[in-house]
């Protein structure tokens, strides 16, 4: 089953902020940020309940080779991506753009 991915706009926000930091790193890196992200997101398309639930409904995913967590929940066939954070970042960010 194929489940509809919907990125929240303050999600959107948070990848587009982490790729402007990255810019100001190397300019490759937005490019490779952005790959991991994808990567991770069509993990959690293929089997959105593989994640476990961290904080009440919220999932978390990890990145690969950057230190972002991908915040999501499920309801019915969609999900929802809360959050795009920094594992140092606090994740009750994305418990209150929940509420």
């Amino acid at each position: 089953m194929v489940y509809k991915l919907i990125i929240k706009p303050k999600s959107q926000q948070d990848i587009r902020e982490a790729m402007e930091w990255y810019k100001n790193q190397n300019i490759n890196l937005p490019e490779k940020f952005l790959e991991k992200i994808d990567e991770s997101l069509l993990k959690i398309q293929k089997n959105p309940q593989h994640y476990q639930k961290r904080y009440k409904e919220i999932r978390i995913v990890f990145t690969r080779k950057f230190p972002y967590g991908i915040y999501y929940t499920v309801e019915n066939h969609t999900i929802y991506v809360h959050a795009v954070l920094h594992t140092k970042q606090n994740s009750d960010i994305a418990e209150n753009r929940i509420k």
